[in-house]
């Protein structure tokens, strides 16, 4: 009879929580991801006149045509953590593309995105038509980024998407708290490749980190001290942190020596990365060895607990 009880219990468990979902009421949890949301970030934008560029892909999933605001964050050399900004506007059930060196200039729905060179990340925020204050009119963008150089060595990954989950106006302040947003995930898992700066040919793969909190509007970057614990095929571990300040990509390796090969001891190891005073989102890009040459693969993480951030634009 125990048995058969626990066998009932799990349904009713998952039904309740689907209904205090549906009622606006969700838990504290990282973001659910593949769904269409009201808040889009590509944590690695990379354009330069050496040949490299990014295809930034928005896609509006609703029947209405849907306003969008977005913000380019600068990271590393002159320009870490400035900003430049700029409005969408999204055909019913259509995508909008462009390359962030040549910009956009569409006149038929009067969308401009302005020509980006170097390095960060980008955030897009959903403005709902006026007064349409359902989530629906939210819950209604997907993106992709793919990242590319003059090589041919190409990254595409899938932009974090965070859903709208009560209703209400959008007022430039959107709170990734679990009530009017879905929450940033707590901690960051990655398996990744040790890496092998020795061997022929060498790869090294890097790590791109990005706070979850940002404010745009008074442009106040953030800093977290991050802390990484990595577990090797043995279930070693090793321990280190860092800082982050707006926007951080560095080799696996220069993070700490434990990532490499020789001090890893295995071929791969298990990364958990947890932001101390306040959640981050980040993205591995893998160089891989193959036939004497190298390649590079974007690596997503997937999203342990949550935790609350705020964002706000102008």
């Amino acid at each position: 009879m125990k048995r058969f009880l626990r066998r009932i219990a799990s349904p009713l468990v998952i039904l309740g929580a689907v209904v205090s979902t549906l009622c606006g009421r969700a838990l504290a949890g990282p973001p659910a991801q593949k769904l269409p949301s009201a808040l889009l970030v590509f944590p690695l934008i990379q354009a330069d006149e050496s040949g490299a560029d990014t295809r930034i892909e928005l896609v509006n999933l609703s029947g209405r045509g849907q306003d969008v605001e977005c913000f380019y964050v600068f990271g590393g050399g002159d320009n870490t953590c400035n900003e430049i900004g700029f409005f969408l506007s999204l055909t019913p059930y259509q995508p909008l593309s462009w390359l962030t060196t040549e910009g956009l200039n569409d006149v038929l729905t009067r969308s401009a995105a302005p020509p980006f060179f170097g390095e960060g990340e980008l955030k897009c925020a959903v403005i709902p038509p006026a007064d349409e204050v359902d989530v629906e009119f939210h819950n209604t963008i997907q993106g992709r980024a793919t990242v590319y150089s003059s090589t041919g060595r190409t990254v595409s990954y899938g932009a974090v998407g965070f859903q709208r989950l009560s209703p209400g106006d959008f007022t430039g302040v959107v709170s990734l708290d679990g009530r009017t947003y879905a929450q940033c995930p707590d901690k960051l898992h990655f398996d990744v490749l040790a890496d092998k700066p020795t061997a022929t040919p060498a790869t090294i793969s890097d790590l791109i980190l990005v706070p979850c909190s940002q404010d745009l509007l008074l442009q106040v970057p953030a800093t977290i001290t991050v802390q990484f614990l990595i577990i090797n095929e043995f279930e070693q571990q090793f321990s280190t942190s860092i800082s982050v300040t707006c926007f951080e990509r560095a080799a696996l390796s220069a993070i700490t020596d434990a990532l490499l090969r020789a001090n890893l001891g295995t071929e791969t190891g298990h990364l958990i990365i947890r932001g101390v005073n306040g959640p981050l989102l980040g993205l591995v890009v893998d160089e891989v060895a193959f036939q004497g040459k190298t390649g590079i693969a974007g690596n997503e993480p997937s999203f342990q607990g949550g935790r609350s951030a705020t964002v706000v634009f102008p």
